[in-house]
């Protein structure tokens, strides 16, 4: 039981068979399939290579994006540091200022108590 692409293939070399020039259609046949096969070889070698270039390029600027969310990432951690120590710089002058105020109050209302008793012992 042949197939209908077999007996089409089988007609086809009947009549190179009965002419005699078998090797010559043979030949004829095989250069004429080994033609598309070597273009679809050639595509698929620079499709690879088209592929390659495509996934380097996107490995490439997927590490730069990376590079950059690091860089940032650092830079806001550097803003974020210098405005905790400002906000404590700020903190402690504010304590400083009410300690020295407070210190001076102490010192005056002392001063003013040694002021009074020398007055009450007279």
């Amino acid at each position: 039981m042949e197939t209908a692409t077999q007996e089409r293939t089988s007609r086809a070399f009947e009549p190179a068979i009965s002419n005699g020039d078998a090797a010559a259609f043979s030949i004829g046949v095989t250069q004429r399939v080994i033609g598309p096969l070597t273009e679809l070889s050639m595509v698929a070698a620079k499709e690879n290579v088209r592929l390659a270039a495509e996934l380097q390029i996107v490995a490439l600027e997927t590490y730069h994006r990376g590079y950059l969310e690091v860089l940032d990432s650092a830079q806001r951690a550097l803003t974020y540091m210098a405005t905790s120590a400002r906000l404590v710089t700020q903190a402690a002058d504010r304590l400083q200022t009410a300690a020295m105020d407070a210190g001076r109050r102490v010192r005056e209302t002392l001063e003013t108590s040694s002021g009074m008793r020398e007055t009450m012992r007279r």
